[in-house]
């Protein structure tokens, strides 16, 4: 067995038993045992406590952080920048402002259209940011430059951030909630968000899988990827159309959380190498892993009350993002 596959069967088992431990962890704690018996005959507390509050929650975690993490690897490796995020682009400030809107709206709509509505508003922002790249045109024929990507992406974000800002003063009785959900959390989120997303999120990740070895040859760079026979038009939408699919899942289920997709994959490439057909695999386990034990922490901390999930991510995302950078440096 290589060592690569060892790291990724014993990810596969860290993440097994962060699941069990999770599942047994809350306000209410269920054993192992307890757990088991639920499956023949068993407190009838117990199981809806685990079947219809805390296995969703987990489940969405999980599918949550995966998609985070993968949709972060692919831009950084599509942009050739270890900074590039799913905040970077304006696919996080989209989803906000779909979010927002939906509750300052002077008429009641119901709580589970946030979803589908920031959904769509994360990819409709994903691509106004490309056609407004594309427009400003590229080194090759329908290719798009790397840095006219990230320029726009930073310019369209912080258009749609000013908005969202200027929205919450005017939010009213609407503040509290619309900032709970902008700090991310799976507080309330049940099977309805897990079955919304996890299409979108599967697909996202099989396309990201297949495209692992073009992450390869594009790491090398623009012009030496065209030399190596790499379709580099091709290669960028598939890469946009994953990515984004991803993150839009992602925030629509949990709201914003920050650092998942930053520092995940670069601990990926750190772990693993920069072979992106094990980076890949690798940055979506420990993405699962990082969000399930701080969705756990967040919601087991200070229990029964909770804390958002994007505050759990940021405080611990931002001394191992320091770290990152000094080790880089040095």
């Amino acid at each position: 067995m290589s060592k690569k596959v060892f790291i990724l069967s014993a990810l596969t088992v860290i993440l097994m038993i962060s699941f069990i431990v999770s599942l047994s962890l809350g306000s209410v704690s269920v054993s192992f045992s307890e757990m088991l018996n639920l499956f023949s005959s068993g407190d009838e507390l117990n199981k809806k406590i685990i079947f219809d509050i805390r296995l969703p929650r987990i489940l969405n975690a999980m599918l949550v952080g995966a998609s985070l993490s993968c949709s972060g690897i692919i831009l950084q490796s599509m942009l050739r920048n270890n900074l590039a995020e799913p905040g970077l682009l304006g696919i996080s400030a989209g989803a906000g402002l779909g979010a927002i809107l939906i509750f300052i709206l002077p008429f009641s709509l119901p709580f589970i259209l946030i979803t589908p509505v920031s959904f769509v508003f994360a990819l409709v922002t994903t691509f106004i940011i490309f056609k407004f790249a594309k427009g400003l045109g590229g080194k090759f024929a329908g290719f798009i430059s790397t840095d006219k990507i990230i320029l726009t992406g930073i310019a369209v974000s912080a258009l749609i951030s000013s908005l969202n800002g200027f929205l919450l003063l005017i939010s009213g009785s609407s503040l509290t909630q619309i900032i709970y959900w902008l700090n991310g959390g799976f507080s309330g989120r049940g099977w309805n968000e897990f079955y919304s997303g996890f299409f979108f999120i599967v697909t996202g990740l099989a396309g990201s899988l297949f495209i692992s070895k073009d992450l390869n040859v594009m790491n090398l760079g623009e012009e030496l990827s065209v030399s190596l026979g790499l379709n580099l038009k091709r290669f960028q939408k598939l890469s946009i159309i994953f990515s984004s699919l991803l993150a839009a899942s992602a925030v629509s289920i949990a709201g914003i959380i920050s650092f998942v997709g930053l520092i995940v994959p670069n601990l990926s490439r750190l772990l693993i190498g920069e072979d992106y057909r094990y980076a890949v695999p690798c940055s979506i386990i420990l993405g699962a892993i990082f969000l399930l034990l701080s969705d756990t922490i967040a919601r087991t901390v200070i229990s029964p009350a909770e804390i958002p999930v994007g505050i759990v991510t940021s405080f611990i995302g931002a001394p191992v993002f320091v770290w990152l950078i000094l080790r880089k440096r040095n």
